[in-house]
């Protein structure tokens, strides 16, 4: 950790929060590879890389090898940035939330990342290894609740905000993770799809034929930000009023208001099972009770 590169990108107005990132549902446990010929000035300077040379980046973080070196990070980088900060992570094991939570626990709630974002096994990207984007990594529809569930059962659930992602492009899916107890989620394909994206999986080779991720000019041709502009804003729009429609249908003021009691899972013998069934609230611990 460069912490005078850290203080020169927290100078940015943009810039509103820190994200450490752990893995994502695209390639969990991979590192990435630019192309050297998508190293442009610009972006061997943001990235520190050279020009025309692969910009590789590392499948972990050397500083990083245990949850208790992942909790001494975030709280550095909160301290010299002065800005939120927490991580996003692909559950792998459902043992995992249990051994996070506990450390923070034991170091007390001003430990705790601010936020986590919580990927699954859905994400994905058209320059991931076909076998880590089918075969790695928890679903979202297993690990936001078990996520969700070890976070108010350690006490916590109040001082971290949980994102959620993996592949929540339709308003459906939206609401099922509010539903859940995300707090706000993220999305990238949907973004990509309302740019234009048809999944040719040539992201990794500047080829794109739709000019999104492609830094040859006759193909970024294809990318018309007037057009596309107002496609993405319909997108976000469209999105918005849908899950709202959704959540008014269910009898609440908003989307925030949803929750597992509004939401039935369909079965494999076709009968359906309330959410709040299957994921019935659970206890705060006693020992965590009365703490901090």
């Amino acid at each position: 950790m460069d912490d005078t590169k850290l203080t020169e990108i927290e100078a940015h107005p943009q810039v509103k929060m820190f994200e450490i990132k752990m893995s994502q549902g695209a390639k969990p446990g991979k590192g990435g590879i630019l192309p050297g010929e998508k190293v442009t000035a610009e972006i061997a300077m943001i990235r520190g890389a050279q020009v025309g040379k692969d910009a590789r980046s590392s499948n972990r973080h050397v500083d990083i090898t245990s949850f208790d070196d992942l909790v001494d990070m975030v709280n550095h980088i909160r301290k010299v940035t002065g800005k939120s900060t927490g991580f996003k992570m692909v559950v792998g094991a459902p043992i995992q939330p249990d051994q996070l939570f506990s450390v923070i626990r034991k170091r007390g709630l001003d430990s705790a990342p601010d936020f986590i974002t919580l990927d699954g096994a859905e994400g994905g990207t058209g320059s991931a290894p076909m076998a880590l984007i089918d075969s790695l990594g928890m679903s979202i529809r297993e690990s936001l609740p078990l996520v969700v569930d070890k976070l108010k059962q350690y006490g916590l659930r109040d001082r971290i905000i949980v994102i959620s992602a993996g592949k929540l492009i339709t308003p459906a899916a939206v609401a099922w993770v509010l539903c859940l107890g995300a707090d706000f989620i993220t999305t990238a394909r949907g973004f990509m799809f309302s740019l234009g994206c048809f999944q040719a999986l040539q992201c990794n080779k500047n080829t794109c034929p739709t000019g999104i991720t492609t830094h040859n000019p006759k193909l970024q041709r294809g990318l018309h930000p007037q057009t596309k502009a107002i496609r993405v804003a319909s997108y976000v729009g469209n999105m918005v009023q849908e899950v709202g429609i959704i959540a008014h249908s269910c009898g609440v003021k908003n989307p925030r208001a949803l929750t597992r009691s509004h939401a039935r899972i369909v079965m494999g013998d076709g009968n359906t099972k309330g959410m709040d069934e299957l994921y019935p609230e659970p206890e705060t611990m006693t020992e965590y009770a009365h703490r901090d």
